[in-house]
């Protein structure tokens, strides 16, 4: 698998010159629905966080921006077209993504996220870095995209069992395990009543506002959000790092505001 998605890599670095608009989306079409059947809050979920800020892209598109590449994306991507997004840069190479469906491997298919940015240097390349140049790959399962490493298993969940109470709620909300996703709330509120630490109970207002937008309620979600954003504001116990939380979580609110009121 490692060796097809290296030569997808590969190929991409052949493109060149997109004309003079700072984004460039390619696809073959848009269709009016999503053609892998993926639900958009996990397809968002997912995508968003690798896309923007793993390559650091956040700190220079706005939500809009955001949101309109990756509506492209969702509604472009089929198991036969790719959709490829370039982003200039005001010095060194173009931001380049990806987004292919690789079908049929032997845990199913997939949804392939490769990029040009560099994981060492935190800059995007001319050349693809095959050791260093982020690649992410989901699996389609049902309705969900699933993080190759949230693919259910028993062991798993007892090891998140003995973890942090916050970790066993993110493996619930984006595993592929339907049977447990009625545990998700109960969870939530279970932590948000209890005397952990201020970061879990960050992390209780984060999946709260996650478990929302998963149920369409759009209203009990941006509450959430600015209860996190509150909540963060008003510790005195939590790094300043966890700002970071934050902004993510309001990123991936105001794109899914925006692609479900589109």
């Amino acid at each position: 698998m490692m060796k097809q998605i290296t030569f997808l890599l590969l190929l991409f670095c052949g493109f060149s010159t997109y004309g003079n608009d700072r984004i460039i989306i390619k696809h073959s079409k848009l269709y009016s629905e999503n053609q892998l059947g993926i639900n958009s809050f996990y397809f968002v979920h997912q995508t968003f966080a690798d896309a923007f800020f793993m390559t650091d892209l956040y700190k220079q598109l706005s939500y809009d921006e955001m949101n309109d590449i990756l509506n492209k994306v969702y509604l472009g991507l089929t198991k036969d077209d790719q959709v490829k997004v370039y982003i200039k840069q005001e010095n060194g190479a173009d931001a380049r993504l990806i987004f292919s469906v690789y079908n049929d491997t032997k845990d199913g298919d997939m949804v392939v996220l490769a990029t040009n940015f560099n994981r060492k240097t935190r800059q995007f390349d001319e050349e693809v870095d095959k050791t260093n140049s982020i690649v992410r790959w989901y699996f389609i399962r049902d309705h969900k995209l699933v993080y190759r490493k949230d693919i259910y298993s028993k062991k798993e969940e007892r090891n998140r069992e003995k973890e942090n109470q916050h970790s066993l709620i993110d493996y619930y909300l984006f595993d592929d395990n339907h049977k447990n996703d009625h545990k998700v709330k109960g969870l939530i509120d279970e932590l948000l009543l209890s005397d952990q630490s201020e970061i879990e109970k960050l992390y209780a207002h984060l999946y709260l506002g996650e478990y929302w937008l998963l149920s369409n309620e759009l209203v009990k979600a941006e509450s959430s959000v600015e209860a996190l954003e509150d909540f963060f504001k008003n510790s005195k116990t939590i790094p300043k790092a966890y700002s970071l939380i934050v902004n993510m979580a309001k990123t991936e609110f105001e794109i899914l505001k925006r692609m479900k009121n589109k």
